[in-house]
């Protein structure tokens, strides 16, 4: 198996190699103005044309400098910037390149102030300026495992989480590339608002390190989508039960991991109108007392994909939209003008859950095992420049 993808993959260390991501930032919003603060040392500000290749570096910020701060701002279709109060020109767009290999930089959009690493690349697109880090492949990987799930301290649930994140990258890099960029910085991607610098971020460094080139592959050499929620409810499913494709990998299991930890239980409480006329629109029946019925005696002994009424069904994954809840894995009953839905599991419930991973390195179990229980048939591979890798579906994660 390893000499068969070291030939296919061409496999080499990301160590030693320069392997860049660019990530979008602020990409669940409009920006039209940008304030960053590069950290000490030397930083260049260099110009890109339209085609974001190199132009000329067109101003030194150097160590001894007192003013650091470089406000952006949206002129038209060009990107206008100040140092402080002095003006220093308009152009298609720019990269703000650091001189060190470990410089930050802090950066404020619409309110929301986030650190990061590397570079920055600004353009006005589509009416808005376009914000991208353009960073290191494994300094990513560690701003992802602190962003989606770095409240604990457990080393083996976040080398899991790290290799789900390199895999995940890896296989959706073509995914907006043409945008300008590889990935998001939000849900539809892997959340990343910022770099990894918080309580637990020495544990989250080590485990990005030692799991350093490590991804997740099929048995034929292709990376597997590397999904995760937070809490299955005790049982995952399938990745056709939450979308459309079924994958071998992504299959439904029972995991007591996930029980009774985390965010296994919910409840919610709708109003009977809504929540029924919906059911009713949808199925395209009428909304009397023999559909409310069949809604309240709907149980899932086991996770269930639709709701299903006089031979026509409904996916729970629209309710689920429809409603902003947790989960598809719930129950229904009254209470006065409302129902109210008891459920389990937090997200989509494909591939790894979050808390049951967690539980797992909280009873001694290694991250290759943790992997290797929440996804079917996979083997752990070095990997290095994949990128031609098309993602079988789109994913959201949440």
């Amino acid at each position: 198996m390893k000499y068969l993808c070291s030939i296919l993959l061409g496999l080499a260390h990301f160590s030693g190699l320069a392997f860049e991501l660019k990530v979008r930032l602020y990409s669940d919003m409009n920006v039209d103005k940008v304030i960053v603060t590069p950290d000490t040392g030397l930083y260049y500000l260099v110009a890109l044309n339209d085609k974001l290749q190199q132009l000329d570096t067109v101003y030194d910020i150097f160590d001894q400098d007192s003013v650091r701060t470089l406000y952006f701002s949206k002129d038209g279709q060009r990107v206008s910037i100040n140092r402080g109060k002095q003006r220093i020109g308009d152009f298609e767009a720019l990269r703000l390149v650091s001189a060190a290999s470990c410089k930050e930089f802090r950066i404020e959009a619409n309110g929301r102030n986030r650190i990061y690493q590397d570079d920055l690349q600004i353009r006005v697109y589509e009416g808005h300026l376009q914000v991208v880090n353009v960073v290191d492949m494994e300094k990513y990987v560690a701003g992802v495992v602190e962003s989606e799930g770095g409240h604990v301290e457990e080393l083996e649930y976040f080398k899991a989480q790290a290799v789900l994140a390199r895999t995940f990258a890896l296989k959706n890099l073509q995914k907006h590339m043409s945008q300008g960029y590889n990935l998001k910085d939000d849900v539809t991607s892997q959340v990343y608002f910022s770099k990894c610098h918080y309580k637990n971020s020495d544990i989250i460094k080590e485990a990005v390190e030692c799991t350093a080139d490590t991804v997740i592959v099929t048995a034929d050499c292709n990376p597997i989508l590397g999904v995760f929620h937070a809490n299955s409810g005790g049982q995952t499913v399938g990745s056709d039960h939450a979308w459309l494709t079924a994958l071998d990998y992504l299959q439904a299991r029972q995991d007591s991991f996930s029980i009774g930890v985390g965010s296994y239980t919910w409840e919610k409480k709708i109003g009977k109108n809504s929540f029924y006329s919906f059911y009713a629109h949808s199925l395209k029946v009428a909304n009397d007392l023999s559909l409310q019925k069949s809604i309240l005696n709907f149980t899932q002994p086991s996770r269930k994909a639709y709701f299903e009424y006089k031979g026509r069904r409904l996916k729970l994954t629209k309710v689920r939209r429809q409603f902003n809840l947790r989960s598809t894995y719930f129950t229904v009953s009254e209470s006065g003008n409302n129902v109210v839905l008891r459920g389990r599991g937090y997200g989509h419930g494909v591939g790894l859950s979050q808390d049951g991973a967690i539980e797992m390195s909280r009873r001694g179990y290694s991250y290759r095992q943790i992997l290797g229980f929440y996804f079917d048939g996979v083997e752990l591979e070095a990997a290095a420049h994949i990128l031609n890798a098309e993602p079988e579906t789109m994913i959201i994660l949440d």
